[in-house]
């Protein structure tokens, strides 16, 4: 059973137990970290003693000023490095989602849908773009929730979550699927319960500030090792039903073979095969007998026995009377 709000904990475990993902990624992590440490200095140097000193002048106590700003520069971090995510590294989350597809042995599907690289770059261009400025919009428009504890961030998560999911999965359906936008997002839309579950969870991860700079690779991963599971599923369906259909021509075949052997027509089979001509006597159809090679072979070789066996002939009268006659005395 897929359930689309474990894999983000799956893209964990599954990217340390395979060095070869962290390998390919040394260069996109690098960039990530150097940008990460950035947006954390620039926040703690400079947003933070911003912020604090503008709510205390809104005549709020300073400690409960401090406090909420701290909260408000943490979410402007993991912010800031989404932001650097979604608009820097879709590249590099592309390679990474085909690695995975390739390590659970799936090469066929990507070679499958290769060629036509152009449309395949405008269609990926066009609907990331579009997906980036409504991540964006997104963000920006649900960013006050955080201001509600607990509740706030689980709203936050959950919103967006199903435009993060569709985000990730966009790349599977324009360049490997070759499916239009306006396709992929109403699909998106139809299964927008297990796109929100799976969306929920990895944007709660990568709401983690420095963890996330781990996370936004591993919720890739996992949404990879999703797809992988449902093509895994639809490939054995499709080999099941070829399997019966397989069965069904061999039935097929079978049948017909035994009528060409049985020869007659299927009348003469199901006069042999029915229950009624096995319960009770029946006198042999000759016809039937004779249908079949065999069949008329031993026939053929009775009737020839019939005829070779010597003809007893009828005595005559002359020869009635001597054997009705007396001995001759000596």
């Amino acid at each position: 059973m897929i359930v689309p709000s474990s894999y983000p904990a799956q893209g964990v475990l599954y990217f340390l137990g395979h060095p070869s993902l962290i390998t390919s990624l040394i260069c996109p992590i690098i960039l990530t970290v150097v940008w990460g440490l950035a947006a954390t200095i620039f926040g703690f140097a400079y947003l933070l003693k911003t912020q604090a000193h503008a709510l205390i002048k809104a005549n709020c106590p300073a400690g409960l000023a401090w406090f909420v700003s701290v909260i408000f520069v943490l979410l402007e971090i993991a912010v800031i490095i989404v932001l650097f995510y979604l608009i820097i590294l879709p590249i590099y989350q592309d390679a990474l989602f085909d690695r995975v597809l390739k390590l659970r042995g799936l090469r066929h599907v990507l070679e499958a849908n290769r060629g036509n690289d152009i449309a395949k770059c405008m269609r990926g261009v066009n609907g990331g773009l579009f997906i980036l400025l409504c991540q964006i919009i997104v963000l920006i428009l649900t960013l006050p929730l955080n201001l509600i504890p607990i509740l706030g961030q689980i709203l936050y998560a959950t919103i967006n979550g199903w435009i993060l999911t569709f985000g990730i999965r966009f790349h599977y359906d324009a360049e490997i699927r070759n499916i239009p936008v306006s396709q992929s997002r109403r699909e998106a839309w139809g299964r927008k319960s297990e796109y929100t579950s799976f969306g929920a969870v990895a944007v709660g991860l990568e709401m983690i500030p420095i963890a996330n700079l781990l996370f936004m690779w591993t919720n890739i991963v996992g949404c990879a090792l999703w797809v992988a599971d449902e093509i895994e599923k639809e490939e054995r369906r499709q080999l099941q039903i070829a399997q019966a259909q397989l069965q069904q021509q061999e039935q097929q075949q079978q049948q017909q073979q035994l009528l060409q052997q049985g020869g007659g027509g299927p009348g003469s089979i199901s006069a042999m095969s029915t229950p009624e001509s096995s319960s009770s006597y029946s006198p042999p159809n000759t016809a039937a007998l004779l249908g079949s090679n065999h069949h008329q072979q031993q026939y053929q070789q009775l009737y020839q026995e019939q005829e070779q066996e010597p003809v007893l002939q009828q005595p005559t009268p002359v020869q009635k009377g001597l054997t009705m006659m007396p001995a001759h005395r000596k």
